[in-house]
């Protein structure tokens, strides 16, 4: 009888006590942190209205980097013309009036005319909503490589206005937050240049 008992106990103690049970692949990776800029599916078409010429390049003040492989190199804004031919329909694979580009940094350099590095693998992301006034960007775009990339920013009008009236030295100018994929940018401060 007391060989019946212990047999019962022990595989009470087996089913019982086999430890913890596995985790599921989400909790394996640890907690996703939140978005920087959430999903908003009613954000949707092209606005722009603009009173100010906004055209320029962007440059982050601190690197951007996701996945320890793509940096963002600038937002681009463009202007009327590029507005103008979007809105008509009048649309290249490689160019948006708003638009961001990340550059490969593992792939081959070279540095440019002003002493800046340059990739030879450029990833343009383009709009597929944009909303654009004198005080705020909105962005949502798609890459095959990067996820979806949503941008949502402050534009500061007089910072870009004295920017654009120096033309270098460039004090902060648009500031807000980017999510690229599944990783989350907070804080993203860009500064402005006419030109690349």
């Amino acid at each position: 009888m007391r060989s019946i008992v212990l047999a019962t106990l022990a595989s009470v103690c087996l089913a019982g006590c086999s430890g913890p049970s596995a985790k599921t692949e989400e909790e394996a990776a640890g907690p996703v942190a939140p978005p920087a800029v959430p999903a908003d599916p009613s954000f949707t078409g092209f606005k722009h209205d603009q009173k100010k010429d906004l055209f320029g390049y962007y440059y982050p003040t601190a690197e951007v980097k996701v996945g320890g492989k793509y940096k963002l190199d600038h937002l681009h804004i463009g202007g009327p013309v590029g507005f103008g031919d979007w809105t008509a329909g009048k649309r290249t694979k490689t160019y948006g009036p708003v638009m961001l580009e990340f550059q490969d940094v593992t792939s081959p350099s070279r540095t440019n005319a002003l002493g800046n590095t340059s990739y030879s693998v450029k990833l343009r992301v383009l709009p597929t909503a944009y909303a654009l006034n004198d005080e705020t960007v909105r962005f949502v775009g798609t890459d095959a490589k990067l996820g979806e990339v949503r941008l949502d920013a402050k534009i500061d009008a007089a910072a870009l206005k004295l920017a654009q009236s120096k033309g270098k030295d460039s004090p902060p100018v648009i500031t807000g937050a980017l999510q690229v994929g599944e990783t989350p940018f907070k804080s993203v401060i860009f500064t402005w240049k006419g030109g690349d």
